[in-house]
């Protein structure tokens, strides 16, 4: 049966409170969830007035768009998402929504009035292969127009990352937009950073608003407020700021009082966390990575949000979820706005005629065949912002390692980067923290010399190798950086037939036939392996997702033997390079 459209007063009664109101932690006020607090008493007195619209979600995710129309007073009907781990944490957090995992074949059957999607980005972001819009990820948007054509709804809400707008000229943007004129929807979109809402995460995303009766325009544009200037001294006395250590050869992406944005991490459930640097905090602790909670926070989600993803014997897969996921105050603002609709003065004053030619801007509308771009920032209000400081206050983060800080650090000085004096300083005194308590794991000073008289290449299992290799005719490069910005290099490469060879101690790298435990200093050492064997999966995810084959050989491998199995795949990919 259809669900009848219901005043926003209506939707928060007790039989509901699972599904529009999940339980909010008790110290909302230093998580970045009060906007929606504030919002709810401005308006408390026009509540009443306000439409709950029904909306249908695709893509849904982890559920941060959905939890913010929500949270301002909408009600999601149909939820859609096919990766198991999304959908158990929806399956939790959003019981008694039905759940369909295949956009493909879906067809809402219940009245609806808002389509939202934030369609995967694979394709168009930076960090993926830029294949743009009709790539066989990002081209899914697609099913949007199919499902609007056949259901009509009033309203269609569309996410995606800023390259958008950029990348291929605007391909993408202009494939949506024409899209959705062809349907007869008017639109709006409008680049919007998370930290408007009060959470300290540089995320920068556009979001694309149509509607075929009303005006996309007065709800997504205007109601603005400049960002605050920041200068390097303010930089320099903020509590916390985060920057990526994984960077250092184009930029560290510094952001004072916030983490640059948060990434989906590997498919593995490998992390890739902004390290968040600590000026006033103790030597050791002044560079450290939050937590999975702590992203959590980061994104407007109550803690352990997305703890139901979890599942015994399968990668943690809780950081690409979030790191995929849509803040969950941006969707409640555009809730808000949505119930209101409240037609803003000044779109004139502000808009000049769209050039499809030029660069597209942050912030645009249209109907029909005329275009409009529109001069707006990046924040339609500035809500305070929660302090990053008090974000990671329960003291759940851990030291940026030794080895990671040098990486970075080696890079930064590498690149001629200018890096701020004082991060500069706490990081080489970080290096130094973190290899003082390293030297503490060795059992006696025997065992750290032997330690230390084991490379980092040109062990005699690679040597051997590598002669086998040779004695082969085999041609190839030694400890290459195959993927632009990676922080570490392949020991063997291959390039015509894009075959790396990574040769694995089996002491350092925990290999499953013999690798050993030190008796001493066993918790440590345990640890420490188990670092090694997930910076080994980061490598092997990271060198995979970019077209490589990672064949490891073990030092206990006869090296003949595995000279011909490398030969063979290498022989294998180049032939299957020609015929291609």
């Amino acid at each position: 049966m259809p669900i009848e459209t219901q005043p926003l007063a209506q939707e928060n009664s007790a039989d509901d409170t699972d599904v529009t109101q999940p339980t909010m932690p008790s110290c909302v006020d230093v998580r970045g969830l009060e906007y929606g607090d504030v919002v709810q008493r401005e308006n408390a007195a026009e509540t009443s007035s306000r439409v709950s619209l029904r909306v249908v979600s695709l893509f849904s995710g982890a559920g941060g768009l959905d939890l913010g129309l929500e949270r301002a007073g909408h009600r999601v009907v149909q939820l859609c998402e096919n990766w198991e781990p999304a959908k158990r944490v929806l399956r939790e957090r959003f019981p008694k929504v039905p759940l369909a995992d295949d956009v493909r074949t879906l067809n809402p059957t219940s009245d609806y009035d808002l389509l939202a999607a934030g369609f995967p980005c694979v394709d168009l972001s930076h960090a993926g292969k830029q294949r743009g819009i009709f790539g066989p990820n990002s081209g899914l948007v697609k099913e949007v127009f199919r499902i609007a054509a056949q259901t009509r709804p009033r309203w269609i809400l569309i996410e995606n990352v800023t390259n958008l707008l950029r990348l291929g000229r605007g391909a993408g943007i202009s494939y949506i937009l024409d899209s959705l004129r062809e349907l007869g929807y008017s639109w709006a979109y409008r680049v919007l950073d998370s930290r408007f809402t009060g959470v300290p995460q540089r995320r920068r995303r556009v979001f694309i608003l149509a509607s075929l009766d009303g005006d996309p325009a007065s709800v997504l544009l205007g109601d603005e407020e400049e960002p605050p200037k920041l200068d390097e001294a303010t930089v320099q006395d903020a509590s916390a700021s985060g920057f990526y250590w994984t960077e250092g050869r184009r930029g560290v992406g510094l952001v004072e009082g916030a983490i640059p944005t948060l990434k989906g991490g590997s498919t593995l459930g490998l992390p890739s966390a902004p390290a968040i640097w600590q000026p006033t905090a103790p030597v050791g602790r002044k560079i450290v990575l939050p937590s999975i909670v702590h992203a959590e926070r980061l994104q407007g989600f109550p803690d352990d949000w997305t703890a139901p993803a979890r599942e015994d014997g399968e990668p943690d897969r809780r950081w690409k979820l979030v790191g995929n996921a849509v803040t969950v105050g941006v969707g409640e603002w555009i809730g808000h706005a949505l119930s209101s609709e409240t037609t803003r003065s000044g779109l004139p004053e502000q808009s000049a005629p769209l050039n499809r030619d030029r660069p597209w801007p942050d912030a645009a509308f249209g109907q029909g065949t005329t275009e409009w771009r529109f001069d707006a920032t990046d924040r339609p209000r500035q809500h305070p912002m929660t302090a990053l400081a008090d974000i990671v206050a329960d003291g759940a983060t851990s030291p940026l390692s030794r080895r990671a800080t040098a990486g970075f650090l080696s890079r930064v000085r590498e690149s001629g980067i200018k890096l701020n004096p004082t991060l500069l300083l706490d990081l080489e005194q970080h290096e130094t923290a973190m290899d003082d308590a390293s030297k503490s794991w060795a059992s006696s000073p025997a065992v750290r010399k032997r330690m230390q008289r084991t490379g980092s290449k040109d062990g005699s299992a690679e040597v051997a190798l590598r002669r086998s290799l040779t004695a082969r005719g085999a041609r190839y490069r030694l400890q290459v950086g195959v993927v632009p910005g990676a922080r570490w290099r392949s020991d063997i490469v291959f390039a015509r037939a894009r075959v790396v060879v990574d040769v694995r101690g089996c002491f350092w790298h925990a290999c499953p036939e013999h690798g050993t435990q030190p008796k001493s200093n066993a918790g440590r050492w345990a640890t420490k392996l188990a670092d090694n064997r997930a910076r080994d999966d980061r490598m092997v995810d990271d060198l995979t997702r970019h077209g490589w084959h990672v064949e490891v050989v073990w030092e206990h491998e006869d090296p003949d033997a595995a000279a011909e199995r490398v030969f063979s795949i290498v022989s294998a990919r180049r032939t299957q390079a020609v015929a291609s």
